[in-house]
């Protein structure tokens, strides 16, 4: 095998709670992650170093997927030639570039036939990035810890429409902003709508503790919630530390109705299901 490729699935938090800052400085977080069928396609072909080229975007040198790689190279001596279609906008919670890590750690451990034993893959990917771990499995999982602490939890698929202005919201200017404490999802109830398929019992139990600062910041982000609302969503919620904002719908026809409304005003709306 010479080359392999991976899809990097994007994500969305449908609760994130923020705790606690720790000692340490990070902020102790209860999140309910899930993958969606957006996704980035990273391709890796065997090489003596590290190389990274990109399309659809522009990245930094350094990023998540050199990260990932050098990270991957320090274990086992492998290097590799790394090429990603970007489809997963930047600065939208949604763990693009954590997708990315976690897709090149996959596909390299796949490449060279399996160097590294499963159990370890999450020790090396948490370097990499909090959301890493998570992204390496996807699914449905609550993340706890600084996202690192994961419990995989039955699901149910559901149809979102993801809707992104054009301004980014800085992560790290977020959590410096946050006045703790903040209210916090009922993470327990979500996870079991979620397995039950009971997109009317999900959608009032959708929460983000940063959303409220990121309006502060951002405020296109409550416009565009309003508007998903107005479109027919059961709820609406910002991902992440922002600035996508996903609107949960009851069939794909109204996802797909409130999308094309949104084309006009937005950047970038995708419908999606969960996965």
């Amino acid at each position: 095998m010479k080359t392999v490729t991976e899809k990097a699935y994007a994500k969305v938090n449908l609760t994130l709670g923020v705790l606690y800052k720790r000692p340490d400085g990070y902020h102790a977080l209860d999140s309910l992650m899930q993958t969606v069928d957006l996704y980035d396609t990273v391709t890796m072909e065997k090489s003596t170093g590290i190389t990274v080229t990109v399309s659809g975007a522009v990245l930094p040198y350094k990023n998540t997927l050199r990260t990932a790689a050098e990270a991957f190279y320090g274990e086992t001596g492998l290097g590799a030639s790394i090429h990603v279609n970007k489809r997963i906008p930047s600065e939208a919670g949604m763990g693009g570039g954590s997708a990315d890590g976690a897709a090149v750690l996959r596909g390299l451990n796949r490449l060279y036939d399996y160097p590294l034993p499963a159990y370890f893959l999450p020790r090396l990917a948490l370097k990499v990035g909090a959301d890493v771990p998570f992204l390496l499995k996807g699914g449905l999982q609550r993340a706890q810890g600084v996202g690192e602490i994961l419990t995989p939890l039955p699901y149910e698929r559901f149809y979102l429409v993801l809707a992104k202005p054009a301004a980014g919201v800085s992560t790290k200017a977020l959590f410096t902003s946050l006045k703790l404490p903040l209210p916090r999802p009922d993470t327990l109830a979500a996870a079991k709508a979620i397995a039950a398929g009971d997109g009317k019992a999900l959608a009032p139990l959708l929460f983000n503790a940063m959303e409220e600062a990121a309006i502060s910041v951002l405020p296109e982000i409550g416009s565009l919630k309003r508007t998903l609302l107005s479109l027919g969503a059961l709820n609406a919620a910002m991902t992440g530390s922002g600035s996508t904002v996903f609107g949960l719908f009851a069939t794909e026809e109204e996802a797909e109705t409130a999308a094309a409304y949104l084309k006009g005003l937005v950047p970038f709306v995708h419908v999606c299901r969960t996965i």
